[in-house]
């Protein structure tokens, strides 16, 4: 009897343990973000891809950043969803610098509703992240041969300009340094990541980004985005 209370109490210490694994083990989520303008013209077309979508492999829900025919500077968009559709208390935030934004009709062409500033300096806020929690961030420029500058803190990426592709059902095939720029394992202090986006020299374009969370292992069974 004895011996049948230790191997179940063995048992039970084992199974907990292998709970503690499967909970400890956390898939990172993304959020995605299609900016889209009229100011210059244009109609714009909501983007939705396949899987593997954008420079970060993600579902198929994209937020849609709608500018309408209204200057950039100043424009948020709260409370965005997640690539699987949950709410999240992430926002994002233009801030000043913008030039203009345009759509080109293009069916789910993702790289061709765009932003832009003009030999310029754009500003834009990400917040309502986890404070002090760590993430990759993607920033995805236009498909015409316009150079870009990105900051993130103290480093600098640039895009030559290129295209990923239009095909309706995806997937888009990203070149780093062209497409996009990848900023990895950045600190949300306070819960926020700015950056800012400069012309190299004659447009800086933003058509898009995506916001990846490290999972962490800290809090069972959770994520590191949002509050």
């Amino acid at each position: 009897m004895k011996n049948h209370t230790m191997i179940r109490s063995l048992v039970n210490v084992a199974l907990v343990i292998a709970v503690m694994a499967v909970t400890n083990v956390s898939i990172a989520q993304v959020i995605n973000v299609d900016i889209q303008g009229t100011l210059y013209g244009g109609t714009v077309q909501n983007y939705t891809g396949a899987s593997a979508n954008g420079p970060i492999a993600s579902g198929t829900t994209w937020n849609h950043f709608n500018l309408g025919a209204a200057s950039p500077n100043g424009q948020t968009l709260l409370n965005l969803v997640d690539d699987s559709g949950a709410a999240t208390t992430v926002d994002v935030a233009f801030g000043t610098g913008w030039t203009g934004s345009y759509g080109d009709a293009a069916p789910n062409h993702l790289q061709g509703d765009k932003t832009l500033t003009s030999g310029g300096t754009g500003t834009f806020t990400i917040s309502g992240l986890t404070p002090g929690g760590s993430y990759n961030i993607a920033l995805i420029t236009d498909g015409a041969s316009f150079s870009s500058d990105y900051t993130i803190g103290g480093t600098t990426l640039t895009t030559t300009g290129g295209s990923a592709g239009t095909n309706v059902n995806g997937p888009l095939t990203f070149t780093h340094g062209v497409t996009h720029v990848l900023f990895s394992n950045i600190t949300a202090a306070g819960g926020v990541i700015p950056f800012t986006v400069t012309a190299a020299p004659t447009w800086g374009i933003l058509t898009g980004l995506q916001i990846e969370a490290q999972a962490t292992a800290s809090t069972p069974g959770t994520l590191i985005y949002g509050k």
